[in-house]
Parts: structure tokens; sequence; C-alpha cells
């Protein structure tokens, strides 16, 4: 412990009072015993909630001092708390400290009474005591599970002592399935292990679309040749190209007799795949593409472990290789949950399947133009087991090259792919007639922004007046700490339906999930960075009542300027240009705008609602021209409506821009068709 100076020794104990002697066994004992001490006042203080603790460190503990001694040395740096009472996220913003403010600074620091989470705040007590580690004791000493909680002006509702605990555990149960669910895909070290391998066997069939690859085509075909298992077709499907590629290929179908070429349209991967599925005559199927290569053991191994086992597909591990030289790899073993929840683990190249399995799913969607190999993954979990094999079978360089489809094609087809699986709009509208038609349904989504999204919904309910709503509130995968403030302070109000997502949907699915659980005829999009002012709701209704079938509010800035009353499309302009005029009656607008948006439900239902393809941008114009072009055109703003907009953008918001706006364009474009038509 001599190594310890007094100042790190302050930074990892607030509080420390010791003085070190200089005498290394003198100075390591008093270290020894200042920590003794302090767990035996954690482990003696009201505190300190052994059930939560527990829940928390995913561990039961055998008494309180087992459970505070685990917190001390490790708990407490992991971020974990014991009381659900204590958020050291929320704690740190009140303090104005920053992260110098933890459980351990107030606790052992005597800093002054604040509020700890959303639902403790000292200066609601009705005895004032002047540090924050008293008035957590001196509450939790006398309170029951019935008691309610001195909350913070930020929380919705106010729950009993009991209510909270119950909260609280429950979201430390669901964090560790989403931190089990979301577990990194990419590692950045991997040791194979020796894996059986099958020296001759049942036909491998091998799908391998192609279109205007004759640099790199070659090499695929070699690591097939180079295969240590012969028993194999390869069926090369040319997707229409219009260059040497099959002349390429050609060379190796005049070599070898197992390979085929099939000459396709321009149809795209998924139905080239198919057509190489239908020509396929093998046991098992596996799948190449034209810029990858595979390890001489990847077929030789799968049909071994597919021949032994019961899976319906297994998959090898992937080394990745980017333009900077660095390795990582691809190597998890996973489930239906993980894919969901997730995202995706199963590199197509390395994936061998039975034959059967994929027939019995009907092979790839050709709708899908990108994240095709996530889709059929996912479909291949709902009939059986996927199973790793502990080996590297393929080595992939990742470069951005931009003929890829992962970099021409937009990033929401990712999230188009997982709304297959997250929604079902046949069974929406068919439950359409069941919505409360007096019940307006806001819907509210939030990423890693907790302050903003309470205060919105502290306007949101300041201004309640007769009309009916239900606030559908979807946390969109924030990080834990945002996500246990959210749960904290939502939790309670009957009024609110809290949705917590394990990973983030992006707003377009986000939004129509939160959607699908709501359950008024009416329902209002309200940015989570907004505050509605008095009397918005009604003017909104009001114009939905008399036909419109889209209505928006006047949307404000922080000084009071219009910022948004409607879009307008210009010819020449990539972007759609938002009206900054200020209306003085409520009037026709060409296209609304989502932050804060009314609709039917039966009309949003109809249109399938915000379009996943978008990555957080222009989802709602987008859904303006859907809803247009479905004959339903009639878009205004009201004027006596008004929300005034934080603009907070979130992590990442515009990280997908220019894949939007030039998805937007062509929308634009078809639309403009259609009606030249």
């Amino acid at each position: 412990m001599a190594r310890f100076s007094m100042a790190r020794l302050r930074r990892l104990w607030p509080g420390l009072r010791v003085r070190m002697s200089g005498n290394p066994a003198a100075d390591a004992a008093l270290v020894r015993a200042e920590r003794r001490l302090r767990i035996r006042r954690i482990a003696r203080s009201a505190v300190l909630d052994l059930e939560f603790y527990s829940a928390e460190a995913g561990t039961v503990f055998r008494n309180r001092r087992a459970a505070a001694t685990h917190f001390f040395d490790e708990g407490a740096a992991a971020g974990l708390s014991v009381t659900p009472l204590f958020q050291n996220e929320w704690y740190s913003f009140h303090t104005g400290r920053g992260g110098d403010s933890t459980f351990l600074s107030m606790f052992f620091g005597a800093e002054p009474a604040a509020s700890s989470s959303p639902w403790f705040d000292a200066s609601a007590l009705p005895t004032r005591v002047p540090t924050m580690r008293e008035a957590l004791e001196a509450f939790l000493a006398h309170a029951d599970a019935n008691t309610p909680l001195p909350v913070h002006e930020l929380c919705s509702g106010t729950p009993t002592l009991g209510e909270a605990r119950r909260i609280a555990i429950d979201l430390t149960r669901w964090h560790r399935q989403r931190v089990q669910h979301t577990r990194p895909r990419l590692v950045e070290s991997w040791t194979a292990r020796a894996v059986e391998t099958a020296s001759s066997g049942p036909l491998v069939s091998i799908v391998l679309p192609v279109r205007n690859r004759p640099a790199t085509v070659g090499a695929a075909i070699e690591s097939v040749l180079a295969q240590t298992y012969p028993d194999w077709e390869l069926i090369v499907v040319d997707d229409g190209s219009t260059d040497t590629t099959p002349d390429v290929v050609a060379r190796y179908t005049a070599g070898d007799p197992r390979i085929t070429l099939l000459r396709a349209s321009a149809g795209g991967v998924s139905a080239s795949r198919n057509i190489g599925l239908r020509a396929a005559r093998g046991r098992y199927v596996a799948f190449l593409d034209s810029d990858n290569r595979w390890l001489p053991e990847l077929l030789g191994a799968s049909v071994a472990a597919l021949e032994r086992g019961d899976a319906v597909a297994v998959h090898s591990v992937v080394e990745m290789t980017d333009d900077e030289g660095i390795h990582r790899y691809l190597a998890l073993d996973g489930g239906r949950e993980d894919l969901l929840h997730g995202g995706n683990f199963v590199d197509l190249n390395t994936l061998v399947a039975r034959r059967e399995s994929i027939d019995r799913i009907g092979g790839f969607d050709e709708s899908l133009r990108r994240w095709v190999d996530y889709d059929l993954v996912i479909r291949l979990s709902e009939i059986g087991r996927l199973e790793l094999l502990p080996f590297v079978g393929v080595a992939y360089t990742a470069s951005m090259d931009t003929g890829r489809i992962s970099t021409v094609e937009v990033t929401g087809w990712e999230q188009r792919s997982l709304t297959k699986y997250l929604l079902d709009w046949r069974a929406i509208e068919r439950d359409l007639p069941t919505r409360d038609g007096d019940l307006v349904s806001i819907v509210m989504l939030t990423y890693a922004d907790w302050w903003a999204s309470l205060r919105a919904v502290r306007a949101l309910f300041a201004d309640r007046d007769s009309t009916r709503f239900e606030l559908v509130f979807l946390d969109n995968g924030s990080p834990a700490p945002v996500t246990g403030i959210i749960a904290a302070a939502l939790s309670a109000n009957p009024s609110i339906r809290l949705i917590l997502r394990e990973r983030n949907l992006n707003f377009a699915l986000g939004a129509d999930f939160a959607f699908a659980s709501s359950r008024g005829a009416r329902v209002v999009f309200l940015n989570n960075d907004t505050e509605v002012h008095q009397g918005w709701l009604p003017p909104l209704l009001a114009a939905l009542d008399d036909g419109a079938d889209a209505v928006q509010s006047i949307i404000e800035d922080p000084d009071g300027a219009v910022e948004n009353a409607g879009f307008r499309l210009v010819d020449g302009e990539e972007l759609p240009l938002p009206v900054v005029e200020r209306p003085t009656t409520d009037r026709a607008i060409e296209l609304p705008s989502a932050i804060a948006l009314a609709t039917r439900a039966d009309l949003f239902a109809a249109v399938r609602g915000f379009d996943p393809l978008y990555t957080n941008g222009f989802e709602d114009v987008d859904l303006g021209l859907r809803m247009r072009s479905s004959g339903h055109g009639d878009f205004r703003v009201a004027a006596a409506s008004v929300v005034t907009h934080l603009s907070r953008f979130s992590p990442g918001r515009f990280a997908a821009e220019r894949g939007n706006i030039r998805l937007l364009n062509e929308r634009r474009a078809a639309e403009q068709a259609a009606q030249a038509r």
C-alpha cells in the first residue's frame, strides 16, 4: 500500500483524513484499518438496501457486511448503487460537480443535501438536514414500504418506497438481460480451437452471386477450389454484369465440372441467391460473396458439425482487417433473442445451413436490398439452433469499396429488416376498431437525454385539461444511467406507458414500435426536446375533427421565433424548406413536421407509419409524401398550438444525412413521375 500517494487515496476514498507516516508497514496498516471502518459504516447505514444491491450486483450476499465490502471494493467503481434512491448521473448533475460527485463522495464527504434521484429530493423533506447522507439515512430509518417518497419536481408521479424498490429491482434484472443480448459482436483477439473436419460426405451447394466484379471473383472461386472438403458444387449467378465478369467465371467452369455459371438479369443479390438455391442439389447450402474468401477448412468443419449435431445452421468466426491493418473478430455464439435485441452476429459468408431449413423459411427476401443475411438468420433462428464453430472460416478485408452493397445502400435496411419481427401492421390494422375514440395517444422517444425528456413530460402534464390522453414513452436504447433515471421518473404515473428498448431502433422504427402500443384513435408525435405551451393540444384535435389528415403545431425556437410552420418542396432545392412565417389562423401546408404532429391512428397504420429506411432525418416529410400519394394530403398548421423546440440532438443524429437526402429525393422523383402519368 506504500505505493499509494495520499492524493491518489483521497481520490479513491473521499473524505480520507488519515496521515501517512512514511513507514510502509505502518501506512499499510492505517489504510487497511480505514477500509474496514468505511465498509462497516456502509454496512450499518440504513442507506444500504441488501435486496436491491444483490440485484444490482447479480449475486446473493450472506450478510450486509459482505454486500458493503463488495460495493466498496468493486461495485462503486462499476457505477452500482446500494440504494434505489441514489443514482450517480442524477446526483452529479444536481450537485454541479460532474463525475467528482459519487456515492462515496456523498457518503463520506459530508456533501450538502440535494437531490440524489428523481425519487429523492432533500428539499422536499419536512425537516431540513445539512448533508445528503444524513437526509437519506433520516428518511430511510423511519420509512416503510407504504411511505411516499420525497420526489423531485421532474418526477411524474409519487411512488411509495415499496413501489420504487420493485421498479428498481425489476430494472436491474432487465439491464442484466440487456447486457447479455447486446454484448460486443466484435472482439480484438480470438484463439481458435481444434475442430473436427470431414474429408468427404454429402454434397454442399455453394451459391455465389456476382455483378461487375472481374477483379475479385477469381479469388473467391480459388478459395472454394482450395477447400479440403471435395464434395461440393459451386453455382455462380451473374446478376446482369456489364463487364468481363462472366468471362472470368467461364474460365473456371471450363476447368472444373463442379462449377456452374447461371446468367440472370440485374435483379439484386437476394434474387440471384434464390436462383442459385433453385438450382442447388446439395444436402447443405453455403454462401460466398464475390469479394470474400474462405479459408480451406470451412466446408469440412461445417459439414462435420452439421452431420453430428442438430443445429439448423452453423457459422464460423470472421477475421476482419480494416484499411489500417487492425484485426478484429466476429465471434459470438447466440440465439434469436440476441439477434432481435442486440443485432446480427452471423456473417453470411460463414453460414452453412441444412437445405431443408432454407427451403422451409423460403430463402432470401427479395424485397430487401441490404441486411439480407440478418433477415435470413433471424428466420433460421425461429425454427432451430444456430451454432458457432470455434475457428476462423473467412478472412475479410473491410475496405470502404464504393461498389459494395453495404456502402451504396442507405443504412436503414437493418431497421427495415427488423420491422418484420417487431411489428405486425396487419394485426395493428385489425385492432383499429378497438382503439378508444376519446383517448389521444402522445408518442415520445428519447435517446441519451433524460433532462430534456423529463422537462417535456412535466410541461405536458402541467397543461392537462379535460382531454384524455396517454403518454407512450419509449427509451430508445439509452445508456444504462439514463434509462435508470427515465424509469424512476416516469414509472409511477398511470397515464404513462413506459417502453424500454435494449438497443437504439432509430426514430422511425422506434416511433412505429411505440405507436403499436398506443390505444387512442388519434395519435400525436411529440419530440422529447420540446415544451408545449398552454392549450396546445385542443387546436390539433379540432383540425383533425374538421377533416385534416395531419396537423402540426407552430414550432418556435427558445427565443420565440418561428422555426417551423410546415415544410415546402422547391424544385432545384435538395432539402425541404421550413416555413418560418407565423400564421394567424389555421392554414394548409404542403408537408408537416413531426416535431409536434397529430394524425389519425387508422391513417398512420394504413401507410405503415414512418419508414425505417430513414435514419433520424426526413421521416416526417416522407410520411407526408406517402400520405399524399394515398389520397390523404390535407395537411395543416394550427395557429393556436405552439410548441418550443430546444433542438437538442442525440449522439449520431446527422450520421446518415446524405443517405436520407438521397432517399427522399428518390421518393420525390417517384411522386412527380406518378403525377405526370
